[in-house]
């Protein structure tokens, strides 16, 4: 089987193909579109998920970290710019 790697609509997808058998690979369909993510945010959380591989209920029950790493990336949440901004607004202050 050939693995080529597609991306449509700016979302990621694979394809396995085996002569005329095609099988796509990728989050389900209309999943980040499901709990009402915005674009970019939802093409980018797609991407994330197909990056790291959690693309079956499965996949993110065994690795939850790594959806949780998914999330923050597609949120572009960086936890060290967060903590600090919250210092700053606490006034500077523990």
């Amino acid at each position: 089987m050939v693995r080529v790697e597609h991306v449509i609509g700016g979302r990621k997808y694979s394809a396995l193909t085996d002569g005329t058998n095609v099988i796509i690979e990728g989050p389900p369909e209309g999943l980040v579109d499901e709990i009402g993510m915005t674009e970019p945010t939802a093409t980018n959380l797609h991407n994330a998920l197909f990056t790291r591989g959690l693309l079956r209920y499965e996949d993110i029950v065994k690795r939850p970290r790594e959806l949780q790493g998914a999330l923050q990336e597609a949120l572009q949440i960086d936890i060290q710019k967060l903590s600090e901004a919250y210092f700053r607004f606490s006034g500077g202050s523990t």
